[in-house]
């Protein structure tokens, strides 16, 4: 397996496969998920912040390791299922550019 493959699936592992996300609210209007990490929710932050939706990230308390995903929108399952293909695809495209860089230096 090429070096960079195994990182990539290392990374995808780390981040998607081992990571607990649970929803705290989920309205037709606002969704509010808690996670462990907070690499994802502070990514979908700033995705659905470029689409014009009322979105942020935060810590609810300093000393508990947890960080949460708030957005307000007329369909908020909506945007929050666009802003997750959106990363999906900067992901995939992330991927290529991987593999394409370490087929070319062998």
């Amino acid at each position: 397996m090429i070096k960079t493959e195994a990182i990539f699936i290392r990374l995808f592992l780390y981040y998607f496969i081992k990571m607990e996300v649970k929803f705290i609210e989920k309205k037709k209007k606002s969704i509010e998920l808690e996670f462990d990490y907070k690499t994802l929710p502070n990514a979908l932050a700033g995705v659905l912040a470029d689409n014009g939706v009322d979105a942020y990230f935060y810590e609810p308390h300093p000393l508990i390791k947890s960080y949460r995903l708030h957005l307000e929108a007329d369909d908020a399952m909506k945007e929050l299922k666009s802003a997750v293909d959106k990363l999906e695809g900067d992901w995939m495209e992330f991927r290529k550019v991987l593999v394409k860089d370490s087929g070319s230096k062998k």
